[in-house]
């Protein structure tokens, strides 16, 4: 495991245990399932591209998951384009599932995308 792997997991890990009131930086999590369309294996190769990514579980039961800073949008908006519809994908803000992930705080990470 590399360095920047190790060091995702003890921050997502302190997130969990010792949760501020106040975050050090704004970050969404996108986690998908195994799909049939023809657009999974890019998400699969997008995502890995990240240095948070994780997958859990074998097969059809598989699940794969990269988080994004704002500073890393423009491969955030592009994964989500993929799997955005697909009904097991979740946004999760701060390593947390918090409601009006899609809705409202994944549009917030789009205005990053102005220049």
């Amino acid at each position: 495991m590399t360095k920047k792997e190790t060091d995702a997991i003890k921050e997502k890990l302190d997130s969990i245990l010792f949760p501020r009131t106040k975050a050090k930086t704004f970050k969404i999590t996108v986690r998908f399932g195994h799909h049939l369309s023809n657009n999974y294996k890019k998400a699969v190769e997008l995502a890995q591209k990240n240095p948070t990514y994780q997958e859990e579980g074998q097969g059809e039961w598989k699940k794969h998951s990269a988080t994004y800073t704002p500073d890393e949008v423009e491969e955030l908006f592009q994964l989500f384009n993929l799997v955005h519809d697909w009904e097991d994908t979740e946004i999760l803000v701060n390593h947390k599932k918090i409601p009006y992930g899609h809705q409202l705080w994944l549009p917030l990470m789009w205005f990053y995308r102005i220049k």
